[in-house]
């Protein structure tokens, strides 16, 4: 399928830009120094720019002369840190691929049976990227809308070599919730007076695991955490509110909407048991990445093509989730995971600081993307 010296060029400037990419790690919708190297890598390719109006980010377009387009996506932020933007996730490695891959399809435009839009999303730590480019117009703006999009991510706990080719859902559906109890602040030796928020705040954390455990299918995977209280101080004994901020996830859509409907009933009703004021706010970050049948059969031919049949392997979904999913609402998408672990070796998973990408990742994720894209 692929001609040898072209793809190991290709596998080799992929590696070069990941290195390039490692030692400028930026935060989401902060990436100007990744867009600027990125941009200046496309010029150098027969490639078309696209501007979308957005800082960061970008977009250009491979025109084979073909009547159909396929897109091909990265995401290119940093993961914030208390030490500063750092490469922990390893997006750095996803903008090499997808450098590398349009080095080899460049190079054999003549054969592509598509034409080429490549999408170097920004913004995927926090889940906005995908959904801003969406709305700065990008399926608008490219020249011909595609009719498929493949996006890759590395897997730590897969060997490299193997990629993963999941059937159904494999990454998880997300929304982030925000509470505030309003009570009534007083002196601390006057309880009966004041109306203390910190104790429904503390009763809603002890009652949400109940939407888990009492209201949700169990063989449905589903989490709803608590990512912060904040409320008082040392020197306040009774504050005027208390804030709660945090997520639930889940693969399926209807337990999704159930588990809503419970947490939401559940802090309106333990603010009402507690005298206070209750202010909720649920926002829908992203659905679930959902691989459907269709492009399951074209993918796992991509892979056979790139890596061979010895090399494709399955794995249990993960409650993680990624905003890939927000492009597979306006077009049928593919999600691959690429192993990126040593053989041999316990490899520290996503947003750990000791957290790498095997160099030889490079070596199956460009042909596993550009198969992709020459898949009939």
């Amino acid at each position: 399928m692929f001609e040898k010296r072209i793809m190991t060029e290709a596998v080799n400037l992929a590696d070069k830009h990941r290195k390039v990419l490692h030692g400028i790690p930026e935060s989401a919708l902060e990436e100007r120094r990744t867009t600027e190297y990125i941009k200046k890598i496309c010029g150098e390719y027969p490639v078309e720019l696209i501007d979308i109006g957005m800082e960061t980010g970008a977009v250009c377009y491979l025109d084979a002369g073909r009547d159909e387009t396929v897109a091909l996506r990265a995401d290119i932020d940093a993961l914030p840190t208390e030490q500063g933007p750092q490469h922990l996730c390893g997006h750095d490695a996803h903008a090499g691929t997808m450098l590398g891959a349009m080095h080899y399809l460049c190079a054999v435009r003549d054969d592509l049976p598509y034409n080429i839009l490549f999408v170097f999303q920004p913004a995927e730590e926090g889940t906005r990227g995908a959904k801003a480019m969406l709305d700065h117009g990008l399926l608008e703006k490219v020249p011909q809308k595609p009719v498929r999009i493949f996006g890759i991510h590395n897997r730590p706990e897969i060997d490299c070599g193997d990629v993963v080719v999941h059937r159904g859902p494999l990454m998880s559906e997300k929304n982030i919730y925000r509470i505030t109890y309003k009570g009534v602040p007083g002196h601390g030796s006057l309880p009966h007076k004041c109306v203390d928020p910190i104790i429904a705040a503390a009763s809603f954390v002890t009652g949400l695991q109940t939407v888990v455990s009492r209201n949700v299918d169990p063989f449905e995977p589903v989490i709803c955490t608590v990512n912060s209280i904040t409320a008082g101080a040392p020197d306040i004994p009774v504050p005027k509110e208390a804030v709660i901020t945090g997520y639930f996830r889940s693969f399926d859509h209807e337990t999704h909407i159930r588990m809503e409907e419970r947490l939401r009933r559940l802090a309106e009703s333990t603010g009402e048991a507690y005298e206070c004021g209750c202010d909720i706010s649920i926002v829908h970050a992203v659905p679930a990445v959902d691989n459907s049948e269709e492009m399951y059969r074209i993918a796992l031919r991509a892979v056979e093509e790139a890596v061979g049949k010895a090399h494709i392997v399955d794995s249990r979904a993960c409650l993680a989730s990624e905003d890939f999913a927000v492009f597979g609402e306006e077009i049928p998408s593919f999600f691959y995971w690429v192993g990126s672990g040593t053989p041999g070796k316990k490899c520290a998973s996503w947003h750990d600081p000791a957290f790498c990408v095997d160099p030889h990742y490079v070596e199956t994720a460009v042909p596993v993307l550009c198969a992709s894209a020459l898949m009939i």
